[in-house]
């Protein structure tokens, strides 16, 4: 977890720097003439930011995470991989729901890019299929 942390940080830090540079690199210097900024390209200002926004909420998670977990498997210099060995979760093999919500979102994504009452459309299927991929451990072949 130690060297996630420090990934995260990172890459935080450096979208900041990159931001900056950006900025400076795509600013408009004819359109700045009355003064302001209106010569900045903000989608991509914005977008790195949100980026960098990312990293350190990263960053924060896992470090405050790492002070009540203690060290990990991962962190041990001298660890095995057979010792990260056991149980990661339960998974239903055979499922069919994330087929169906991943052409639903192919749907949904569709009509953004043509019209918004495609969504509207999509947001049916798309209800179903997230709520039968909720629900699939409560009934039917792997009910507890």
């Amino acid at each position: 977890m130690k060297t996630n942390i420090v990934i995260f940080g990172g890459l935080g830090v450096f979208l900041v720097i990159v931001t900056a540079v950006y900025a400076f690199l795509t600013y408009n210097w004819e359109s700045a003439g009355s003064g302001g900024l209106q010569g900045v390209e903000w989608v991509g200002v914005i977008c790195m930011l949100l980026a960098a926004g990312l990293g350190f909420m990263l960053w924060w998670y896992l470090r405050s995470t790492d002070k009540h977990a203690g060290p990990m498997d991962g962190d041990n210099p001298e660890g095995e991989i057979s010792d990260m060995a056991g149980n990661y979760g339960e998974f239903a093999p055979w499922s069919w729901w994330p087929l169906g919500l991943g052409a639903t979102f192919a749907v949904l994504v569709f009509g953004v890019a043509v019209d918004w009452w495609i969504v509207l459309l999509g947001l049916i299927p798309a209800l179903f299929f997230i709520t039968g991929w909720v629900m699939e451990f409560n009934r039917g072949r792997y009910r507890h």
